[in-house]
């Protein structure tokens, strides 16, 4: 049975008892938000299950030396056993190589919309969630909060942070696509900050001026450009940081 069985098919997900006023004022004033207890608790429950045990992740890492759409590479763990343990140590070094002086990142994702497309593994309770995210009533909730009644697309990203994985200094800006506010929808149960995997903002200068929690059942908003960072998951650490990810987008 899969984590979105036993469910009945609910038109609003989202905690018909937040305030979405207060919200709103409080992404205005500070460009950022975290919204606590956002979903419904027994769908917020099922997805974090989803999450832990039904997705097929992919590697994610860059390649600075491609050409800017082939950069984000994301191997399957059929490509990854493919691979000779050469290749992948070589793959490993080069990432690290990158890493000192270029943008980078390691954790594992799954593209959710490429996913449901596809049918790879039909029927996961995430597909579920992103058809609601594409529906009127949570349109008018994204715009009541942002203030942004141009919002017209949303993309996710199931993500997973283990020990070693990390995303360096970037602010999610995007010649591709116009990105207006990103989103972390927080599935992470027993985090503490010094398992690292901690969300930095920062400012012009690079000081950091605010840090999220992995943490369970929010949804932090930003306004794009932000630069901001995922520290580094310390190597001791057994447990995962969950989350579906993703930005609101002018098409």
């Amino acid at each position: 049975m899969n984590a979105g069985q036993g469910i009945r098919h609910n038109h609003n997900m989202l905690n018909p008892d937040l305030d979405r006023e207060s919200i709103g004022q409080r992404l205005r004033e500070a460009g950022r938000v975290v919204i606590s207890d956002v979903l419904q608790p027994q769908i917020a429950d099922a997805l974090q299950t989803c999450l832990s045990n039904e997705i097929p992740w992919r590697l994610s890492c860059y390649d600075n030396r491609r050409e800017p759409r082939e950069r984000a590479l994301k191997l399957a763990p059929e490509e990854l056993a493919a691979m000779s343990p050469e290749k992948r140590h070589s793959l490993q070094r080069e990432v690290m190589r990158q890493a000192r002086d270029q943008f980078q990142y390691v954790y594992q994702s799954f593209d959710l919309l490429e996913g449901f497309r596809n049918k790879e593994k039909p029927g996961m309770l995430v597909y579920r969630l992103m058809q609601y995210f594409a529906e009127d009533a949570f349109f008018e909730f994204v715009h009541q909060v942002t203030g942004d009644t141009s919002i017209n697309r949303i993309d996710g990203h199931a993500t997973r942070y283990c020990a070693g994985h990390f995303l360096k200094l970037h602010g999610d800006e995007s010649s591709f696509e116009q990105r207006r506010f990103a989103y972390v929808l927080g599935m992470t149960r027993n985090w503490h900050p010094d398992m690292g995997g901690l969300l930095h903002f920062l400012d012009d200068s690079g000081a950091v001026t605010e840090s999220f929690t992995p943490s369970f059942n929010t949804l932090t908003l930003f306004k794009v450009p932000a630069p901001h960072v995922v520290s580094y998951v310390a190597p001791w650490v057994s447990g995962e940081r969950l989350s579906i990810t993703g930005w609101f987008t002018v098409y």
